[in-house]
């Protein structure tokens, strides 16, 4: 934006970095490190620590260059924000980055087919062995799960407190063996919820947010991030023509992600 300081240095920045030709990965990564892909985030975790008034500057400088942004999906909505407030540093390390370049796709993992709207009410289990937590029940209701490579997943840990103790919150690997999921078609015929069955899925002690018996918690902050969800931005008609690899691999991306919420038929 001309006038403004930070407007003319992200677009001077654009203008020395900014390739189409880049793989998509890549091209985040370099976002990542400049604190650009998710500007309100802190500057030690790959932001810039910018209020969302500024960080619309940043946006804006992005949509008239016409270079690709931050991955679209709860990485850089729901999860980010719930592992900012309660995760450890480890935990950051290992996951933040990789939210805001789309390495990692997430989704949530709370809803259980026999508690309805009482979530505190889940009977998803984990048991401790040695340094790993072993996971059996179900989910449902659960969007995004058949695109994911992690979950937010609450798990009951102790059965002999009031319900809203004895949760915790993990972050499991969907993709591993003990892992299945299976799309659900609604009767307008879509498949954008999926539910999930667990059967002594492991997860390592170090991918818990915050403290073992206090997932409701981080959970509470989940469920507020999801209630101010930003829009994420479709790609405009003009990014749709470019023919650059960032630009190839960044519309698959959105129609890969856009795709689950669209009208799809039985067959899926």
């Amino acid at each position: 934006m001309a006038g403004d300081a930070l407007g003319d240095e992200v677009g001077q920045w654009l203008n020395d970095n900014w390739s189409d030709d880049r793989p998509l990965f890549e091209w985040r990564g370099i976002l990542a490190d400049a604190g650009l892909g998710c500007p309100t985030w802190p500057t030690q975790w790959w932001g810039r620590g910018l209020s969302p008034a500024r960080s619309a500057v940043v946006e804006a400088e992005f949509t008239q260059f016409g270079a690709v942004g931050a991955a679209p999906g709860q990485g850089v909505t729901l999860a980010w924000a719930t592992i900012l407030e309660h995760g450890s540093d480890d935990v950051k390390a290992r996951f933040l980055r990789q939210a805001q370049t789309g390495e990692h796709r997430w989704c949530q993992l709370f809803s259980e087919p026999g508690s309805g709207s009482d979530l505190a009410g889940l009977t998803t289990k984990a048991e401790l062995d040695g340094d790993e937590w072993v996971i059996s029940g179900q989910k449902v209701w659960n969007t995004s799960a058949d695109k994911a490579n992690f979950g937010m997943l609450l798990a009951r840990t102790n059965f002999d407190v009031p319900k809203h103790r004895g949760i915790t919150y993990f972050l499991v690997d969907i993709r591993q063996p003990g892992i299945e999921v299976r799309p659900l078609m609604a009767m307008n015929r879509y498949t954008s919820f999926n539910e999930v069955f667990l059967n002594e899925a492991r997860v390592p002690a170090g991918n818990i947010v915050g403290s073992v018996g206090e997932g409701w918690r981080p959970a509470s902050t989940t469920l507020a991030s999801e209630r101010f969800l930003p829009s994420t931005r479709r790609m405009s008609a003009a990014e749709g023509d470019r023919s650059g690899r960032c630009h190839q691999e960044a519309r698959e991306e959105a129609n890969g992600y856009f795709a689950t919420y669209n009208r799809t038929s039985a067959a899926r």
